[in-house]
């Protein structure tokens, strides 16, 4: 038989509470980690998806004539310049759209099409000095043969460029979006 009395004999309380001292000064609601309030959590981020994607179609804008100037000038093109692209992209998207699982493919797609306008926008400046004609001339009277010579002019180094392009946005976008 077991003697529960409190003495020598019994068992002996170790302080205050059945459980010993209980860590952290009293709070409105009791002391210790489960009488207090539960923490503050920031609520969820929140975006508007509607939104996110036109800022990523004015980012698009904006990415593809920078790549379409630098690579016209330099006369060299790098997948940096395609990252470049996708990250301007992504980052509009992801921070203006939040958490929303369809943006990551959305931004992948813009940044495909930005690295596309980027590298025809060089085409277009180059036809223009080689013709000695404005841009606008070369969009409406060459169009075509503009289209057909970049087409015929893709090389592996081109498809590099689209795949870093994408993986890029994909990855930017997801990470920027869940902060």
């Amino acid at each position: 038989m077991s003697n529960n009395a409190p003495g020598s004999w019994g068992p002996q309380q170790q302080g205050p509470g059945q459980w010993g001292p209980q860590p952290g000064p009293p709070g409105p609601f009791g002391s210790g980690p489960y009488g207090g309030p539960p923490p503050q959590q920031p609520p969820p981020r929140t975006g508007n998806a509607g939104l996110a994607v036109l800022a990523g179609v004015g980012a698009m804008l904006v990415a593809a004539g920078v790549y379409g100037v630098i690579v016209k000038s330099m006369e060299i093109q790098s997948t940096w310049f395609g990252v470049g692209v996708a990250a301007l992209i992504a980052f509009a998207v992801g921070r203006v759209g939040g958490a929303n699982p369809v943006l990551p493919v959305v931004a992948t797609v813009l940044a495909l099409l930005g690295v596309v306008l980027g590298q025809l926008t060089a085409l277009t400046l180059s036809g223009a000095d080689e013709l000695n004609i404005s841009v606008f001339d070369v969009l409406t009277d060459y169009g075509s043969e503009l289209m057909r010579g970049w087409k015929d002019g893709l090389e592996f180094f081109d498809f590099l460029v689209f795949v870093f392009a994408g993986v890029a946005a994909f990855g930017i976008t997801k990470s920027v979006g869940e902060k």
